[in-house]
């Protein structure tokens, strides 16, 4: 059991500004992790995300079996870690200067040295993603795996500057109750938007539908591109910032449906998969984020 998502605030609903006259100096509280390095190509930036899913992916379908394997893929994150070095000391992490510690899905700190915000899941917990529910778009407790593809999702579909850092295993209790403390969580860092305000729902449907999404009724915010079965959930106000560039998603709950997901969800089956070629590069990424399903 986990807290409930509604019940807390989201990252971006954080008042940036808030952090003026905090931030340290240059050199104080810089932690020692780097993230992949980004060069501006998409393609470069998810494939941390999508290899790391690939190998500590644990399959699961209906929900008894997607608890066994959150549960199997956790146990699994750490030796993951460990093996192939992307373990960050938590000092580190905590040594940064702190945005919020009350979001639902991450704790939020911020770091000078990069100008970016690094985000680490709640120990043992990765965050939510839509999951098809008798006829309806739903949400579910992601796995380890569904999370990583989520973030490649965002940085696929919309652009986002999301960098994976690593994994950290800290001596705080899980958020799950009755497991043990010491469970994995996750790294990650992404632009740091300064002040900003959130859009309204109408200009965040303005951006959706102009990127070939459609409003999916009776769903928790929820939306799919029947271009290629993306669909999203939780697109709700304070999940985006308005920028100069516009409308910015922060933090989307994403995943990529197959054709029978789709249709267990309520909606239409996506067109032919060959396609998916028009979708700007991102044919391969879904094809291996289907075959992760």
């Amino acid at each position: 059991m986990t807290k409930s998502p509604e019940t807390v605030v989201t990252e971006s609903s954080i008042d940036t500004a808030s952090v003026k006259g905090k931030v340290p100096s240059t050199n104080e509280g810089t932690s020692g992790i780097q993230s992949d390095s980004w060069t501006g190509n998409q393609t470069d930036q998810t494939r941390p995300f999508l290899d790391a899913a690939s190998q500590i992916h644990g399959g699961g379908g209906q929900e008894a079996d997607r608890d066994a394997s959150r549960i199997c893929e956790t146990e699994s994150l750490g030796r993951w870690a460990r093996t192939n070095s992307r373990l960050i000391d938590p000092e580190e992490i905590d040594s940064l200067v702190l945005v919020s510690n009350s979001t639902s899905e991450h704790e939020v700190h911020y770091r000078q040295s990069d100008n970016r915000a690094v985000k680490r899941t709640w120990s043992g917990v990765y965050g939510q993603v839509p999951f098809p529910n008798k006829g309806r778009l739903d949400r579910s407790n992601a796995s380890p795996s569904e999370y990583l593809v989520r973030q490649a999702l965002q940085v696929a579909v919309f652009g986002s500057d999301i960098r994976f850092e690593g994994v950290s295993i800290s001596d705080k209790p899980s958020m799950v109750l009755f497991e043990p403390p010491r469970q994995p969580s996750f790294v990650v860092s992404q632009e740091w938007f300064e002040g900003g305000e959130a859009p309204t729902m109408a200009e965040i449907a303005e951006r959706l539908e102009a990127d070939g999404f459609v409003s999916v009724p009776n769903s928790y915010f929820g939306w799919y591109r029947p271009l290629d079965g993306v669909v999203i959930v939780d697109a709700k106000p304070d999940n985006f910032k308005k920028t100069s560039a516009g409308v910015v998603p922060i933090d989307l709950q994403m995943a990529v449906f197959t054709q029978d997901q789709l249709q267990e969800a309520g909606l239409a089956h996506f067109h032919n998969p060959s396609e998916i070629s028009a979708l700007n590069g991102l044919a391969p990424l879904v094809k291996k984020l289907n075959s992760l399903s």
